[in-house]
């Protein structure tokens, strides 16, 4: 039987046909419309990708300036080294003598150059010598490019202020350089280079157009001029690396202010660093200690608590004290006195630096007026330097204070201060009474010659507060010369020029057992010229051996830092030496023979005396006394011999004697 053959059957396989071609045609319009508009971002960002490369290059740092312009950090132009393994392998047997040039090992090389990597850095801020000698190994795809690199020309001088930036895009990390690195940090270079299929284009065209690119940089970030005197500073860290290695001590800190504006012309600790290797240290040096390190205080301390209660109006300067024969018991604990004394005046009770006067003289003013006045100073919060990482120190609340807290804190114990807080403090005492911000930035300009920033007189007065009476603060200026003319601070004296200060040897608590051990923070603090202030100077050794004390191991670094910063500042010593008050010391006293009256018969004659023993003559006599200022009897009403019947009261009239 025959089939028909219609002729509807090659049109079915033709429109069949049509239908596939028809549905493929759709679905790839489909498609296309999907890529093209769907898709489009995120293949065209997959496209650039591939023929584009962004390189980021670190912007170009403001330079650091001291305050007489000098430059303390810039940035300057370092090759970097760079290889395209992917395009062009490096030949193994270059290997070893790349490797050599570039100081780094032959597997540290090896393992760059065998990425898959169309770019990778082989070493970064090289020295130009090292450049030209990997140019001369004619090596295909190896190459240089410069970038931007801190420098610090004074190496580590004020390593400490300064800080350092580092690092691919050179962000500033410690000191000056964090604080001020949004100001410092200049518009990021951006390169944008091109490769063709192959990515040969970018090592090619597109580094030529990134060296003519570099060659146009932007503008650097702003110029900052500190207050810091690097002359200045670097005598002082030589100092304190003295009195430190000489001490066989642990560290070292220094700092040098202006008492009358807060400005931070010198800070050094010892060990310190160079910003140009900060990876050759442990970051814990590369801390400011200074700044960031609380510490107990010890005797430079009483000074304060002594000007809060003479502000008070608690006690007066011719106050005397019951300091107890060396030994003075507070609830369950006993303070002690390194020396034994009785009677002492107020003045002397700082002289000799006695634990138990000044406990007494704390208890007079009360817990809650030492707390006040002492965080009027600025203990227990920070300062507010322009310094990253500062410590507020430790301060608890008065009503925390145990009556032995109480106690030691008013001698420098049970507290904790930073080197600077205490500095800014004893810079009131120095000035008459106003507290002063302490600071190290006095200019920033931009690259357009915009000043950001200029610490200007009436700024600093704004953020100044007075913290006693000036007549308060002179009074205990008087005191801490007496320290240093004839009680623990005798060897800072300088010839020529009168000091004031105060010597603290303070106990250190030891990490293990949570109590104090031997260790001790040796210490002195005071200013020059006595009476018109230039400059205010804290040295600290730390766990100075053999001798400890602060009048033997700081105090001397104090009068060499001081000495030779007065003759820097133009303030140079008188050539023949100034009176300056003295007293005898606690040996002297005791041999210091019994004046016998000019007349016989009547009042005895004071002259002569110093207070303590002016006292215990009246007492054996059943007189009272009336004492007005400190140092020796020079005059005494009534006369010596006037019959003690008609005597209600001796008043004694001390001067300072040369």
């Amino acid at each position: 039987m025959t089939i028909p053959v219609t002729e509807r059957t090659p049109n079915g396989r033709i429109l069949l046909l049509a239908g596939v071609l028809l549905s493929a045609f759709v679905g790839m319009g489909l498609r296309l419309a999907h890529l093209t508009i769907v898709q489009r971002t995120e293949l065209a960002a997959k496209a650039d990708k591939q023929h584009h490369k962004t390189l980021r290059m670190a912007a170009s740092r403001g330079a650091i300036l001291d305050r007489g312009g000098r430059t303390l950090a810039h940035t300057v132009g370092a090759p970097s080294i760079y290889a395209s393994p992917r395009y062009h392998p490096v030949p193994a047997e270059a290997l070893p003598k790349l490797a050599e040039i570039l100081d780094t090992s032959v597997a540290a090389l090896e393992r760059r150059v065998n990425r898959n990597s169309g770019f990778v850095w082989l070493k970064r801020h090289v020295t130009r010598e090292q450049a030209r000698a990997v140019g001369g190994l004619r090596l295909t795809g190896v190459d240089s490019i410069v970038e931007p690199r801190r420098r610090y020309p004074k190496g580590q001088v004020a390593a400490h202020v300064i800080g350092t930036a580092a690092g691919s895009e050179l962000r500033g990390r410690y000191g000056v350089e964090l604080r001020y690195d949004r100001w410092m940090r200049g518009r990021e270079t951006v390169l944008q280079l091109e490769r063709d299929g192959r990515g040969r284009t970018m090592l090619t065209q597109g580094f030529d157009r990134a060296r003519e690119h570099l060659e146009d940089t932007p503008a650097p970030g702003a110029e900052l001029a500190l207050t810091i005197d690097v002359r200045l500073q670097a005598m002082v860290e030589r100092e304190l690396a003295i009195g430190v290695e000489r001490a066989r001590a642990s560290a070292g800190y220094a700092v040098v202010l202006d008492p009358h504006s807060g400005a931070v012309l010198a800070l050094a600790n010892y060990p310190t660093y160079d910003p140009n290797l900060p990876g050759s240290v442990d970051p814990s040096r590369r801390r400011n200690p200074s700044v960031s390190d609380p510490v107990e205080p010890g005797s430079i301390f009483k000074p304060f608590t002594f000007a809060a209660a003479l502000d008070q109006g608690v006690v007066g300067v011719d106050q005397v004290i019951d300091c107890e024969n060396g030994a003075f018991r507070v609830g369950r604990r006993t303070i002690h006195d390194h020396h034994r004394y009785d009677l002492l005046s107020l003045p002397e009770v700082m002289q000799f630096s006695s634990n138990i006067g000044t406990a007494k003289i704390a208890s007079m003013l009360g817990r809650q007026g030492l707390d006040e006045y002492l965080r009027g100073f600025g203990f227990g919060r920070p300062t507010s330097i322009d310094l990253p990482h500062e410590s507020a120190g430790i301060m608890r609340p008065h009503d925390r204070w145990a009556d032995i807290d109480f106690a030691n804190i008013s001698f420098g114990q049970g507290i904790a201060v930073t080197p600077i807080q205490i500095t800014a403090a004893m810079g009131a005492i120095a000035n008459g009474g106003v507290l002063y911000q302490p600071y190290v930035l006095e200019r920033a300009v931009d690259e357009s010659g915009n000043v950001l920033f200029d610490w200007d007189p009436s700024d600093r007065e704004a953020a100044a507060r007075q913290v006693v009476r000036p007549d308060t603060a002179w009074a205990v200026a008087d005191m801490l010369e007496l320290v240093v003319a004839d009680g623990t601070g005798k060897k800072a004296q300088i010839p020529g020029v009168r000091v004031a200060g105060k010597t603290g040897t303070a106990q250190k608590v030891d990490p293990k057992t949570k109590r104090y051990g031997r260790d001790r923070l040796a210490s002195f603090i005071g200013f020059a010229p006595a009476q018109d202030p230039a400059l205010v100077t804290l040295v600290m050794i730390d766990n100075p051996q053999g001798i400890k004390y602060g009048g033997e191991v700081a105090a001397p670094v104090f009068r060499e830092i001081t000495a030779r910063a007065l003759a820097h500042l133009g303030r140079r010593p008188h050539e023949a030496p100034l009176p300056r008050p003295v007293s005898p010391s606690p040996a002297a006293a005791a041999t210091v023979a019994l004046v016998e009256p000019v007349v016989q018969d009547g009042l005895p004659s004071f002259r002569g005396l110093s207070l303590r023993r002016a006292l215990e003559l009246a007492r054996g006599q059943g007189l009272p006394v009336e004492p007005i200022g400190t140092g020796f009897v020079s005059r005494q009403e009534p006369p010596p011999g006037t019959a003690l019947g008609e005597v209600e009261t001796v008043r004694l009239v001390l001067e300072p004697s040369a």
